[in-house]
């Protein structure tokens, strides 16, 4: 059994909707925000080049912390509302400008996979307030394309497909990894 493989049956991480990276959430914070939402929460989560595992586009309404723990480097791919975009490189190699944490924005549309010519990552996210399905919208193509030079290849790939779902299920709640 490979460890990406260990990693997914000992947790117990199962496909998101919409986006279709393995995860599992670690912790839902029992204090709730005044919408009624977990105050915060924490996940792991696992990419995979085969079969494929991603994070198709999409948009949050909190800040989202990303941490590296191991496997292959990370891309992350960040689109702004002014046209701009850029690619983060979650990993250990320091020195070649890798991060091992990085924050993405409320607001900003976001997507990620295994760093090109990786097999597997492994990471976590956390949010403070937490994770509910309504913070959650997938971006589809059609509202990508044209808007951000050097990264068409990057959206046809990972945007959510056109006439796609782009909500997660109201009911959604991601099971927690009881240890």
């Amino acid at each position: 059994m490979s460890r990406a493989q260990e990693l997914i049956n000992y947790f117990g991480m199962k496909p998101l909707p919409v986006e279709g990276t393995y995860f599992i959430n670690t912790y839902i914070s029992d204090a709730k925000t005044a919408a009624g939402g977990p105050a915060g929460t924490a996940g792991l989560g696992l990419y995979l080049r085969e079969p494929s595992s991603i994070s198709t586009t999409h948009v949050l309404e909190f800040d989202e912390v990303w941490h590296y723990y191991e496997g292959d480097p990370i891309a992350l791919y960040e689109f702004h509302l002014d046209s701009t975009a850029r690619t983060i490189i979650l990993g250990r190699d320091l020195a070649a400008g890798q991060v091992m944490q990085h924050t993405i924005k409320a607001g900003v549309i976001q997507a990620g996979e295994v760093a090109p010519g990786g097999d597997w990552s492994f990471y976590s996210c956390t949010m403070s307030p937490g994770f509910i399905a309504s913070c959650f919208r997938g971006v589809r193509k059609d509202e990508l394309r044209g808007k951000y030079k050097g990264y068409e290849e990057i959206i046809e790939r990972m945007g959510v497909p056109d006439g796609h779902e782009t909500q997660m299920p109201s009911d959604y709640v991601n099971e927690r990894f009881k240890s």
